[in-house]
């Protein structure tokens, strides 16, 4: 069951029930240049990163265009500019040597790229800008970023799967904006990453932090349910003691021992009888 609650809650939800400092980055991707927002000034390199870490940073929300990122990962991800062509992409990967050496050679750099290529969905649009903000201040999104240690991870997927019914997919690998925008913004499916080089310097990710990335209407589902799993998950194997007391050992007639067995079979099996 969907919820209705504000953005500022949905913060405020995320910051006290997982302990996160990071404020909720959100994306929201325009079909023409907004009007009455401020748009960002001059070039960012290496690309969308720097303009994150800018904004949680400053705070203060703008929007960019194709030409505004050095690196055009995100502003591709999002239709605001086209694909690379080849001839882009090969002139990109020797500049990015010049940087970085991120392969042992250019014909690894360019394999790497045609793997990738078989992961990352197509974007089917054509869009204009594509603004950034605190989530707390940018109403109806496409993409909430939440940038977390790995049980606050952890945690986010097990009430996205109490809720959905789904598995979250993880990715790992040269590139952010391939696996925290462009996969979530183009299958409409939250996912996990804990990035490159790039998006963590940026961006300013501490050693422990990874990078969720949830639709903003998939997040709508299941943030109402976070501080009650939660609850659950950091209460995991408590079921009530070792008398056989408990919800297991009471209305389901099992010992605590027992009922502990009864899951592992359940984990390992995919099927459990009560």
């Amino acid at each position: 069951m969907e919820t209705i609650m504000t953005n500022q809650q949905i913060q405020e939800i995320i910051s006290t029930t997982l302990g996160i400092t990071k404020e909720v980055v959100a994306i929201k991707v325009w079909r023409n240049e907004p009007k009455d927002i401020k748009k960002y000034e001059g070039k960012a390199f290496p690309g969308m990163c720097t303009q994150i870490g800018e904004l949680l940073t400053t705070g203060k929300t703008f929007y960019t265009i194709h030409d505004q990122c050095f690196c055009t990962g995100g502003v591709i991800a999002t239709g605001v500019a086209p694909p690379l062509s080849e001839e882009e992409r090969n002139e990109m990967i020797a500049v990015h040597f010049e940087i970085s050496r991120g392969y042992k050679d250019v014909e690894t750099a360019l394999y790497y790229e045609k793997e990738l290529d078989k992961l990352k969905p197509e974007v089917n649009e054509k869009n204009a800008a594509l603004q950034l903000g605190l989530l707390k201040d940018i109403a109806d999104p496409d993409l909430a970023l939440i940038f977390c240690n790995p049980e606050a991870a952890d945690i986010l997927s097990r009430t996205y799967c109490y809720i959905v019914g789904e598995p979250i997919q993880g990715f790992g690998g040269n590139g952010g904006c391939v696996f925290a925008i462009q996969y979530p913004y183009a299958t409409k499916k939250p996912t996990f990453s804990y990035s490159d080089v790039a998006w963590r310097k940026y961006i300013g990710l501490a050693q422990d932090e990874l990078t969720m990335s949830f639709p903003y209407q998939s997040l709508l589902k299941f943030i109402e349910s976070l501080p009650m799993v939660a609850e659950l998950y950091r209460n995991y194997g408590e079921m009530g003691g070792g008398d056989g007391g408990g919800r297991w050992g009471g209305e389901m007639g099992r010992p605590r021992e027992e009922a502990i067995a009864l899951l592992t079979c359940f984990l390992y099996s995919g099927n459990m009888r009560l």
